[in-house]
C-alpha cells in the first residue's frame, strides 16, 4: 500500500547542527568570561549570522523545489512523533457527494468523507492532538473547512461520529466521517490533514523538508476515484 511519510532526515540533521552550533558558541562565551577574557562577540555573531543565512537558504531551496504529493483512497498518510516513529496514520476510505443530508441542504454539494484513523504501534496507546482537516480546490487556491451544519445533519441521520482525537489502542483503528459544503464550481478537490499542536507547529515551520515548513508543498488526498 502506498504511504506518505513525513520524516525529513536532512532537516533533522540541520536542526541538530544548529543546536550544536548554538551550544558551542555559548560554551565559548562562557569559557572566555571564566578566564577573564572578553568574548569575541563580533566573530561569534558573524558565524551565527552566516549559519542563519545558510539555513534559511536551504529551507527555501528545499521548499520551493518540493512538489505536491496526491494520495489515492486507502493510501496512508503517516504522522511522526518527534520524528523517531511514524505509527499514526490517516487514509480516505470513501467519499460521498450528496445534494441533501436528511432535511439539510448545502449551498453547493455535501462532501461526506469517511476517514480511517489508525496506529501500527505494538504497545503504545496513541492519538492525534490537534488534527485539522480542510479541502483545497482549484490547485490549492481555495480552501474549505468542515461544515458544522453538515456534520450535525449527519449525526441526526447516523449518530455522532467519533472525534479525530480519540485514543488509538495498539494496532487499532476506527472510522469516522467529516462533512464539507463545496460550491458547484470547485475543481480538483484535495483533502489536507494536519496534526500540529502549537510547539510542534513552531518547530516544523522552520524544519527543512517538513510538509508544514515555510512554503513547502502539501501531501493531500484525491477525493475523486
Amino acid at each position: 500500500m502506498d504511504t506518505a511519510n513525513q520524516t525529513p532526515g536532512f532537516g533533522i540533521l540541520m536542526i541538530l547542527a544548529t543546536v550544536a552550533l548554538a551550544f558551542g558558541l555559548g560554551a565559548t562565551v562562557i569559557a572566555r568570561l571564566l578566564r577573564g577574557r572578553p568574548p569575541r562577540l563580533g566573530r561569534l555573531t558573524l558565524l551565527a549570522a552566516g549559519w542563519g543565512v545558510l539555513y534559511l537558504a536551504a529551507l527555501l531551496a528545499v521548499s520551493l523545489r518540493s512538489d505536491e504529493q496526491v494520495l489515492a483512497w486507502n493510501a496512508d498518510k503517516r504522522f511522526c512523533g518527534f520524528y523517531l516513529d511514524c505509527h499514526r496514520a490517516v487514509r480516505v476510505a470513501s467519499v460521498e457527494t450528496l445534494d441533501s443530508l436528511g432535511d439539510a441542504r448545502p449551498a453547493g454539494r455535501w462532501y461526506v468523507v469517511t476517514l480511517r484513523i489508525g496506529s501500527d504501534a505494538r504497545m503504545a496507546r496513541l492519538r492525534f492532538f490537534d488534527p485539522r482537516v480542510v479541502i483545497r480546490t482549484d490547485g490549492g487556491r481555495r480552501r474549505f473547512t468542515r461544515s458544522p451544519a453538515g456534520e450535525a445533519a449527519l449525526a441526526r441521520l447516523h449518530g455522532p461520529q467519533r472525534p479525530l482525537t480519540d485514543e488509538l489502542a495498539p494496532a487499532g483503528s476506527y472510522a469516522t466521517a467529516v462533512v464539507f459544503d463545496l460550491p458547484g464550481d470547485a475543481r480538483e478537490p484535495r483533502l489536507d490533514v494536519t496534526d500540529l499542536p502549537l510547539p510542534d507547529r513552531l518547530v516544523e515551520f522552520i524544519l527543512i523538508g517538513d510538509e508544514d515548513s515555510f512554503r513547502h508543498a502539501r501531501t493531500t488526498f484525491r477525493l475523486t476515484p
